[in-house]
């Protein structure tokens, strides 16, 4: 038998073979197409988007706020969980061009996904993870960046935007990352790179032209200074979902109304928002949606 005819009868066989698969697979359920639509439109959405602003405890007792680091470096989270397969497989990629940039103006935050930290320093130590990891107490940074699953994997540029929101495992980081990474030290180099103070008007701007009733509106003229920033990054924990500053519920008012006499000086933002939530959460009883 030929080479040639060899060859013929293999792509007659995969090419069955791929029929067979396309009419014996079941149709995907409504919630799963979702799903996949959702994970092809979302890294789109976020292009050019200005992050948001978060501030997060990591293990190893540092404070870590985005517009500290802002305009100054590239910041890149790793969002990923314990149990997650893909998260495992990406992280020799992820260190080894972490060992590669070392000193240079790019850093890495992981990001758990709420788990135990016996748990979380397990992984850490068994994958030789060489960023600073946080644990994402109650989802807050998940929500604020939009992930839905692990890993995701988002590159803000030192312009204080998104240019890269990875959903899966980044299998080679150099094809990931250079081609940005390079982009954004153009930007250092000319002196275009967004200011903390810019980058904060940035936000504000945002959080005044999203549409409030009069009502929320009202509300959010009377906060200001930390209390609206901490405001602007709380989910209300009534079960709504929505940021505390949109939120128009009973217990949002409760909270900014507190947020308005409360001593901030002496806490962190997340240890702020961490007693508030435990204080009022009211999560699983969407009757605490009163709009009352």
């Amino acid at each position: 038998m030929s080479n040639k005819t060899i060859f013929l009868l293999a792509s007659i066989l995969a090419a069955v073979v791929l029929v067979f698969n396309v009419y014996a697979k079941k149709k995907p359920e409504d919630e799963e197409a979702d799903r996949l639509f959702d994970s092809l439109k979302r890294p789109i959405e976020w292009q050019g988007r200005t992050a948001p602003e978060f501030e997060i405890r990591l293990l190893n007792g540092e404070d870590f706020r985005l517009s500290d680091v802002i305009g100054q470096k590239v910041v890149v989270l790793n969002f990923f969980a314990t149990w997650c397969g893909p998260c495992k497989d990406e992280m020799p990629e992820l260190n080894s061009y972490i060992e590669k940039h070392e000193g240079d103006q790019i850093i890495f935050v992981g990001i758990n996904a709420d788990e135990k930290e016996d748990k979380v320093k397990d992984f850490i130590s068994e994958q030789s993870v060489r960023f600073p990891v946080a644990i994402d107490r109650d989802s807050r940074v998940q929500k604020l960046f939009g992930v839905t699953g692990f890993p995701t994997t988002i590159f803000i540029g030192v312009d204080g935007t998104v240019h890269i929101y990875e959903i899966g495992p980044v299998m080679n980081a150099d094809i990931a990352f250079d081609a940005a990474y390079k982009n954004n030290l153009g930007i250092l180099k000319t002196g275009k790179a967004i200011s903390k103070d810019i980058y904060h008007k940035k936000l504000e701007e945002l959080q005044r032209s999203k549409p409030l009733s009069a009502e929320g509106k009202e509300d959010e003229q009377v906060l200001t200074g930390r209390a609206k920033e901490i405001a602007a990054k709380m989910y209300c924990p009534c079960g709504c979902e929505d940021i505390l500053i949109e939120c128009n519920c009973k217990t949002a008012k409760e909270i900014r109304a507190r947020l308005k006499t409360e001593a901030l000086s002496s806490k962190t933002d997340e240890e702020i928002i961490k007693a508030l939530n435990k204080e009022f959460c009211v999560r699983g009883k969407k009757t605490g949606h009163d709009q009352s």
